[in-house]
């Protein structure tokens, strides 16, 4: 009966693994994939501790460390560029060239031309749909800055 009931457990995980990837992008799929293998070795620690099986456990819980540690890497290096903002260029100090040549308008366009511009390249670059998160972050930077422009004039 347990057997059945664990068959009946992997069929709904695989179902569910590849539902997320058929409908979710690369990055939230390789999310999920990570958890998954810390919660089923998690829970092989636990039912191997539970039984008496020290060693074993132990060698199971072993598994965890290439998954975590560069996780812990990661979280480090956001930490040490500060408020959650990683990436090489954190503090970009972006000049109005720079941002006119990001969003492809001329430095004097107006804030339609900005906009419209802006909503392009978020279409074809955001995360969401599997564009680097740096640079949807640099296209958003790009446009609050030449947008500041008309804000301070209005």
């Amino acid at each position: 009966m347990s057997y059945l009931i664990a068959g009946v457990g992997v069929v709904l995980l695989i179902w569910a693994l590849a539902w997320i990837g058929i409908k979710a992008p690369a990055s939230k799929v390789l999310w999920w994939a990570k958890w998954t293998i810390i919660t089923i070795v998690v829970i092989a620690v636990v039912v191997l501790l539970a039984m008496g099986l020290f060693r074993p456990a132990m060698m199971s819980g072993l598994l965890l460390l290439p998954i975590l540690i560069p996780w812990r890497r990661q979280r480090l290096a956001q930490q040490q560029q500060g408020a959650g903002r990683p990436g090489p260029m954190a503090d970009s100090g972006m000049t109005f060239g720079e941002a006119a040549d990001i969003l492809g308008v001329a430095p004097d366009a107006s804030a339609d031309e900005i906009k419209a511009a802006h909503h392009e390249l978020m279409l074809k670059h955001h995360p969401d749909k599997g564009g680097s998160p740096w640079f949807a972050r640099r296209i958003n930077e790009a446009r609050d800055l030449l947008l500041s422009a008309f804000e301070d004039n209005p």
